[in-house]
């Protein structure tokens, strides 16, 4: 699949400097699912690490805890207005992104416009 091309309409910061990492099969606590962005839940790691996750992306348990399905990180990928990215995946409103330096991270799709 072809990555889909953007640019920045926005500045946009890094808003969690320690993101959760998750490989298959790490048990998280889960809490609330986000109101802004649904399908976005928060987690913490067994090392007491905080940060969001997709939920699509997590086998919820009974005991309020979920096991990843698929390796993951919540790193965000800074911005600015005018730069040019590639979106390599989707989830409920954040895109995977890679620069023109080849650094990638999750951005929110509506800083992003179609190239």
């Amino acid at each position: 699949m072809k990555p889909k091309c953007f640019i920045a309409a926005a500045d946009y910061e890094v808003s969690y400097p320690h993101p959760v990492e998750l490989s298959p099969g790490d048990r998280v606590k889960i809490g609330r699912e986000d109101s802004t962005w649904p399908g976005w839940v928060w987690t913490q790691t067994a090392d007491g690490n905080q940060g969001w996750a997709p939920l699509p992306l997590l086998e919820p348990a009974d005991d309020g805890t979920a096991v990843a399905r698929e390796a993951y990180t919540a790193r965000e990928l800074s911005m600015r207005r005018g730069e040019r990215l590639e979106s390599l995946r989707e989830h409920s409103g954040w895109l995977w992104c890679r620069n023109q330096h080849g650094e990638e991270g999750w951005v929110p799709a509506f800083n992003l416009k179609p190239e």
